[in-house]
């Protein structure tokens, strides 16, 4: 006969079954079995539930935050959009997000470019060129940077990190490298999240199956940092680097650049359109047919020679009507007392810019 210290009493055995029940209800929360065949375990994503497949058209809003330790949410603009074999493409892997908090009034925007002459990480180390860099940036809300020679992913971020200075206003999206094999570059926006946020997700390279453009223009949406949604101005921001040896014909292609921009599905009537495009005022004005259309370098050079005018900012007053007539050429040699020597370590070009009213709507 057994002995009763052998047989377990009720309450041991009630126990163990509640330990197999719910062991075996944390099982089938937190893991699934895939295959029937080739069985496997593995970890349910916390996040996973339909709301990651909800689409922009769906849910209009601005990503202010994000974590900074993965990549930003991202949804496909309309692939339908297309003229003359441009398309839209969807930009992946943009770099972090730094946290930002809308501010009250920020009255108006600095926006600007600037072609950086093949900067990379010899520039980068440079202390001189480095600072100066920065010390220019710092001008702005949101700057566009061409010429940007390395396909180095963490050139941009470290830039950025040398801009901060340690306290992370500023942060940026970078595009895949583009152009010829031999000599890629990349393109790139760098901002105050105190002035302006991002939204990633609608965040793209203009696809160019046929190659009509050396560089594929980048385009991000942002948003004065201020008040609602619906009175902060919002504006697609296109970047180009025009190619000199085939400047003629890319010039040629902005007015079909910018239809397949403005058809991209968000119906954001505000384009900026800044790059190295290597052509005066008096050129590219004409090129893109519609009289309204308004430059805010005029009749200036925007080298640090002063010969020529390869770069500005382009918009169209009748539907961009925040510019608050306030543009041009910025002179960061006599700003910051730099003669030519000192400027040639970084680039040959100077930035251009314009001031934008941060209330959609506003008219000057």
């Amino acid at each position: 006969m057994m002995a009763e210290s052998d047989r377990g009493n009720p309450i041991q055995l009630t126990a163990v079954v509640l330990l197999l029940v719910g062991g075996g209800w944390y099982f089938l929360h937190h893991y699934r079995i895939d295959g029937l065949d080739e069985v496997s375990v593995s970890s349910k994503r916390v996040n996973e539930s339909s709301e990651q497949y909800i689409s922009y058209t769906d849910v209009p809003s601005f990503v202010e935050s994000t974590d900074s330790n993965g990549p930003a949410p991202q949804s496909t603009p309309d692939p339908s959009t297309s003229v003359a074999d441009f398309s839209v493409a969807e930009q992946t892997k943009l770099g972090s997000f730094a946290a930002t908090t809308p501010a009250a009034n920020i009255g108006g925007l600095k926006i600007a470019s600037w072609a950086l002459d093949g900067f990379g990480p010899t520039k980068l180390a440079n202390p001189s060129a480095r600072q100066n860099v920065a010390r220019v940036v710092r001008q702005f809300d949101v700057i566009a940077l061409q010429q940007i020679a390395s396909i180095e992913r963490d050139l941009i971020p470290r830039l950025v990190e040398a801009i901060n200075q340690g306290d992370g206003r500023y942060d940026f999206v970078v595009g895949p490298p583009t152009g010829p094999v031999d000599r890629p570059e990349q393109l790139a926006f760098i901002f105050d999240t105190a002035r302006v946020v991002v939204d990633r997700r609608q965040t793209y390279t203009l696809d160019d199956p046929d190659n009509q453009m050396t560089f594929d223009p980048l385009v991000a949406w942002f948003r004065a940092a201020q008040g609602r949604p619906g009175q902060a101005w919002t504006f697609s921001f296109v970047n180009l680097r025009i190619d000199l040896a085939r400047a003629p014909n890319e010039v040629a292609l902005l007015p079909k650049v910018i239809q397949a921009i403005r058809g991209d599905g968000r119906r954001e009537d505000d384009l900026v359109i800044a790059g190295l495009l290597q052509a005066d005022d008096a050129y590219l004005l004409p090129t893109l047919t519609s009289k309204s259309v308004k430059a805010t370098v005029r009749n200036r050079p925007t080298d640090i020679f002063g010969r020529y005018q390869t770069s500005n900012l382009l918009f169209d007053t009748n539907s961009t009507t925040e510019y608050m007539g306030r543009g041009g050429v910025f002179d960061y040699l006599g700003t910051f007392n730099l003669n030519l020597a000192e400027a040639e370590t970084v680039t040959s070009h100077l930035p251009v810019y314009g001031e934008f009213s941060a209330n959609e709507g506003a008219t000057y």
